[in-house]
């Protein structure tokens, strides 16, 4: 009886599967779920209460920026939002719109949203009303990224600087573009013609350092490249070579000096800015897999956190100065930091980032385990002064204290639809937004 349940279930799985009804979705623990099937322009149920939006951003622009990948200077730390958030009350829902596939995080700029989804056959980056959520303007690159775990849509997220956006389709084209029109100003192509595209897709965001904008898409002749921000004309291509991975680059404050830290497959490395020198090299091999994907972090002036998931786990390094330029030094290791998609993030010298799947905090001096929490699934987590702000794989949302003595959960609820989410959310001016890759949200979390 028992093994004939187990046959008629099997059975109509496949066949909800084969008619489309049901899809196997890959949450990012190697493991499949199956959920039911359906397309965005069945599900655009769309929410507008706008008239509930107040002119907080407007009026504050200290508050009303978060312009790049996981926020300012890529840290995942929020600005000081100015205004009382009660994370334990049920927040108000101020917008929901509908959105294409894609695990493109969410940026802001100047009261404006952007970010990249599929839209049929063509990568699109989005600009959007704050206010309502509404398409202000559109730009479609005819390209389309798909593979069995990730599945379809942009990988990249973007990033607005001095009045200008940067984005990078999948098929590693580079385009700036005016932010408040969306009128192109210029286009590169930042692969090789014989470029091996990483097994999950063109994931980097692009850095804007100075007056250079920078990728890392990897290659043999030349993994970083580094182009003039207001022509686009080619500044440097770096010393370092190798397979293309899947974190961006990231200018970080190491002795004294502007780092550019960027990776290619088993290694991390140091780069001159100015010149795409490379000044230091790191061994950073992942078992069986080229998954380099959380970005680096800054713990003091000379010593540098990387981490990694599938077995590797984390390594503190310091960096000392020689007659050659740079030279790294292991600090601690520890099996208890294996970060997978999400980066960790910093607070008064304790680091709190994924375990896999679970929530964990280490001395940032020692790498010793301060608490072991809640399992979380393979999300994104950013900082907001004292609360850890985590947006788990199934859309739930969830606020944990960031102290080191105990893992303390203030609230967690269902904010997204239930499908997979590896998208970042954002906090400005105490509104949160979140997306997976059917829709958009606007949540305010103020005090009322």
């Amino acid at each position: 009886m028992k093994t004939g349940c187990i046959v008629l279930r099997t059975t109509i799985i496949a066949n909800l599967l084969l008619a489309g009804c049901m899809q196997v979705e890959w949450r990012g623990g190697m493991t499949p779920s199956l959920n039911w099937q359906g397309t965005n322009e069945k599900r655009e149920v769309i929410v507008d209460n706008s008239t509930q939006f107040d002119s907080r951003l407007e009026n504050n622009s200290t508050i009303s920026e978060w312009p790049d990948f996981r926020g300012p200077k890529r840290r995942g730390i929020a600005p000081k939002q100015g205004f009382s958030i009660n994370w334990k009350q049920e927040p108000k829902i101020i917008w929901r719109q509908p959105s294409g596939p894609g695990h493109s995080s969410l940026i802001m700029a100047s009261g404006r949203l952007y970010t990249m989804e599929q839209q049929g056959e063509f990568e699109t980056l989005t600009c959007r009303s704050i206010q309502n959520g509404s398409i202000l303007w559109k730009h479609q690159i005819e390209t389309k990224w798909s593979d069995s775990m990730g599945g379809i849509g942009p990988r990249s997220t973007p990033v607005v600087a001095r009045g200008k956006i940067y984005s990078l389709a999948s098929n590693g084209t580079l385009t700036c573009l005016q932010a408040s029109t969306g009128e192109v100003l210029w286009e590169r192509i930042t692969v090789e013609p014989d470029y091996e595209f990483p097994h999950w897709g063109l994931a980097l965001s692009p850095l804007v350092l100075n007056d250079l904008v920078i990728v890392s898409p990897g290659g043999e002749h030349g993994a970083v490249k580094a182009y003039h921000a207001s022509t686009g004309k080619n500044k440097w291509v770096s010393e370092l070579s190798g397979k293309g991975v899947y974190l961006s680059p990231m200018a970080l404050e190491l002795q004294g000096k502007t780092h550019l830290v960027a990776a290619v497959e088993g290694m991390f490395a140091g780069i001159d800015p100015l010149t795409g020198k490379t000044w230091w090299k790191h061994p950073w091999k992942i078992f069986m897999i080229n998954a380099h994907i959380a970005q680096p972090l800054e713990l003091s002036e000379n010593i540098l956190l990387l981490s990694a998931g599938y077995g590797k786990g984390a390594e503190a390094l310091r960096l000392n100065k020689t007659p050659e330029g740079f030279r790294s030094e292991m600090v601690w290791k520890s099996k208890n930091l294996k970060t997978k998609f999400s980066s960790p993030i910093l607070k008064d010298n304790y680091v709190y980032g994924f375990n896999e799947s679970s929530l964990t905090c280490l001395d940032a001096k020692t790498g010793a385990l301060m608490w072991r929490g809640k399992k979380y699934g393979y999300g994104r987590i950013i900082l907001a002064e004292d609360k850890l702000l985590i947006l788990g794989n199934t859309g739930v949302f969830s606020v944990v204290e960031a102290q080191p003595d105990r893992f303390e959960e203030v609230s967690s609820r269902q904010l997204l639809s239930k499908e997979r989410c590896w998208n970042g959310p954002i906090l400005i001016g105490g509104y949160l937004v979140v997306r997976n890759g059917s829709e958009i949200c606007c949540y305010d979390y103020l005090d009322e």
